[in-house]
């Protein structure tokens, strides 16, 4: 069972993957092929063809149209076939499906749910990865994990002197208590302080700063919606500069029990530093590898079902919150008298004020 709102823009793929050879992915458990015609524009249709249902992935783009690699069955961008070289005519209501689908670089975002929703919805902006203050670069991976437990591992750092313990400043030999967590009726965001501490090498060597002084830190992320996370580390200087290193997380459910996560990690330091960027590559690619290899290590013993059942910590009060805004999604989708087993608004922490430890 899913438990992914469909009602909702995520990213089917970056910007630079669509060209004129054409992109099969699976999103949300649908088939889709993507593809960039003359005119620049990228199309999105269900990947099988109206005749035999073959791959439309397998195909060639002539113009603005996508031409099956089995029959040559033609079809227009807005899913329409044109031409069918073995008849003159076409037959009557002859096409494939099309998703609604919008690019702002670095993304293409694709809606799989009601076709009417799409037009009174826009995605999440990544305010950073175009701005010319900032430098990012991109990578993007595969889980073997329900796209929820993605969201709710960002969401919980509290791990990170574990999973993490080499990369964390060595005078935090635990994460600290939220300092603050601001919730709306869509997004969880949370920050915490930490105490003053030195540089781990990763810093020192992305930012330049002086390892052996002390510094401010401050650690923060956000529910961005079903199909977005952010994070935040931030170190402060004596003379009150913040170095930011974040990272957009979009997190693409690919089935029920598998995700797409597309990376953008974006900085406001050493922005024509590229020894800096190859650094934080290589630390956030080997952050990347540890973090998939303990949520897929859960999700082989005990699934997301097992995972949301457990006893919850002071430091999972963001994920619940995130946890409870997509019950209320597809609660909505379901309708006011079809909540799914298991898929409901998780309630127990609803008298709880924002810092009150989650330990009974």
């Amino acid at each position: 069972m899913s438990n992914y709102p469909k009602n909702c823009w995520y990213v089917a793929a970056t910007s630079d993957e669509i060209t004129d050879s054409p992109l099969g992915r699976r999103l949300l458990g649908e088939d889709v092929v993507l593809w960039r015609g003359a005119s620049g524009v990228v199309t999105a249709f269900e990947n099988r063809c109206a005749h035999r249902a073959f791959p439309l992935s397998h195909s060639r783009v002539d113009g603005d149209r996508l031409v099956c690699g089995y029959h040559g069955c033609t079809y227009a961008a807005d899913g329409a076939c044109v031409h069918i070289p073995s008849q003159p005519r076409v037959p009557i209501g002859m096409n494939v499906p099309v998703f609604p689908l919008i690019e702002e670089p670095p993304f293409v975002w694709i809606w799989t749910g009601s076709p009417a929703a799409a037009a009174s919805s826009q995605p999440p902006s990544a305010v950073w990865v175009n701005d010319a203050g900032w430098t990012t670069f991109a990578d993007s991976w595969r889980v073997n994990a329900n796209y929820m437990m993605i969201h709710e591992h960002y969401l919980d750092f509290s791990y990170a002197t574990v999973v993490h313990a080499n990369d964390i400043p060595k005078e935090i030999g635990s994460m600290p208590a939220f300092s603050d967590v601001e919730i709306s009726e869509t997004t969880v965001t949370y920050t915490r302080i930490m105490p003053e501490a030195s540089l781990t090498d990763w810093q020192a060597d992305a930012t330049g700063l002086d390892q052996d002084r002390k510094y401010k830190h401050r650690e923060s992320g956000t529910f961005v919606s079903p199909a977005m996370h952010r994070q935040y580390w931030d170190v402060e200087t004596s003379a009150g500069k913040d170095y930011t290193t974040t990272r957009t997380h979009a997190i693409t459910p690919e089935t029920a029990c598998t995700t797409h996560v597309f990376m953008q990690s974006s900085r406001n330091y050493s922005t024509d530093r590229h020894e800096a960027t190859s650094r934080l590559r290589s630390f956030l690619a080997q952050v990347a590898e540890r973090d998939t290899a303990i949520l897929e290590m859960a999700a082989r013993h005990s699934g997301y079902d097992a995972w949301r059942g457990g006893v919850e910590f002071q430091a999972d009060l963001a994920s619940l919150r995130a946890r409870r805004i997509v019950g209320v999604m597809l609660a909505k989708e379901a309708g006011p008298h079809a909540l799914r087993p298991g898929l409901a608004p998780n309630t127990r922490e609803d008298s709880l004020s924002p810092l009150q430890p989650l330990t009974s």
